[in-house]
C-alpha cells in the first residue's frame, strides 16, 4: 500500500515539476527573464530531480537523520523551507486581496504606473494599463490621471509621454492628464505623482492602475509616500506571464519591507 501511494505521489510531483518548468520557461520565448521565472525554474527542476530520485533521496535523508550534524542541517533546512512557504502563501493572499481593493470614498485621481515602451510604442502590458485607465476615466468624468514613468534604456520617449500620447489619441481631454516623467521606480512613481497632485490641489482617494501582481506593493509604497487612501484598477495580464511576475513580486515585496522602496 505504501509503495503504491509513493508511486502515485511520485507521478504527481513529476507532472507538477514538468508543468512548472514549461510555465516559467515560456516567458523566456518573448525575452522576459527575471528573478521570478529563474526562481520558478530552479524550484521546478529541483522538484523534478527529487521526484525522479525519490527513493534514493529518502534513504540519504534517513541516514543523515541518525547523525547529530545531519539532524541539525535537516532541521534548519526544514524550518527555512516552512517559513518560505508560509511567506509566499500569506503574501499571495494579500496580493490577491489588494488587486480588487476599492476606496471607501469617491476617488479624485488615477495614477497610471509606467511599464516598458518599445521605442515610442507602448508594450502590451503598458497598453493594457492605458486602456484600463481610459475606461476608469470614461466611467468617472471628474477623474484626473497622473501618467507616471521616466525614460528607460532603449526607449525613445518617457513612459509618461507614451501614456499621455495614447490617452490623447483615445480622446481624453488634455487638461485631465498630468505628466510625471522623472521616476525610475515604483516608489518614485508614487512620490513624484503625489507632489504633482498636491501642486494641483487634488486630494482624496486615488486609484492605482497597474497589474494585479503589482497592486499590493504599489499600495504599500503609496502608504509610505503618504498618499491618501488607494484603490485598484487592474488590467488583464496574459496567463503565461502571471506566474513569473507573481513570483518576482515575492522578492520585490520583501525588498520593500526591508528597504522601503
Amino acid at each position: 500500500m505504501r509503495t503504491a501511494v509513493l508511486s502515485i505521489l511520485r507521478v504527481i510531483l513529476i507532472l507538477l515539476s514538468i508543468a512548472g518548468i514549461l510555465l516559467f520557461a515560456l516567458p523566456m520565448t518573448v525575452r522576459i527573464i527575471n528573478i521570478g521565472n529563474l526562481f520558478g525554474l530552479a524550484v521546478s527542476i529541483l522538484l523534478l530531480c527529487y521526484s525522479l530520485f525519490l527513493p534514493k533521496i529518502h534513504t540519504a535523508i534517513s541516514r543523515a537523520w541518525t547523525r547529530k550534524g545531519g539532524k541539525i542541517v535537516l532541521t534548519v533546512i526544514g524550518i527555512l523551507a516552512l517559513f518560505g512557504i508560509l511567506y509566499c502563501l500569506i503574501i499571495s493572499i494579500m496580493m490577491a486581496r489588494a488587486a480588487s481593493r476599492k476606496p471607501k470614498q469617491t476617488p479624485q485621481a488615477v495614477i497610471v504606473l509606467g511599464c516598458k515602451v518599445n521605442g515610442s510604442t507602448p508594450s502590451l502590458m503598458l497598453s493594457r494599463r492605458i486602456q484600463a485607465a481610459y475606461e476608469a476615466m470614461q466611467q468617472s468624468p471628474d477623474l484626473t490621471a497622473v501618467v507616471s514613468g521616466g525614460q528607460g534604456e532603449y526607449e525613445d520617449i518617457s513612459e509618461a509621454q507614451c501614456m499621455e500620447n495614447e490617452l490623447l489619441r483615445l480622446d481624453i481631454e488634455p487638461e485631465r492628464i498630468l505628466k510625471e516623467d522623472k521616476s525610475c521606480s515604483t516608489s518614485e512613481n508614487l512620490r513624484f505623482s503625489k507632489a504633482i497632485l498636491d501642486e494641483n490641489g487634488i486630494g482624496g482617494p486615488v486609484l492605482l492602475v497597474t497589474d494585479a501582481y503589482h497592486q499590493f506593493r504599489a499600495q504599500m509604497l503609496a502608504r509610505t509616500e503618504n498618499l491618501p487612501e488607494t484603490g485598484a484598477v487592474t488590467p488583464y495580464t496574459s496567463w503565461y506571464l502571471q506566474p513569473t511576475f507573481w513570483v518576482r513580486e515575492w522578492f520585490g515585496i520583501a525588498h520593500a519591507f526591508v528597504f522601503g522602496s
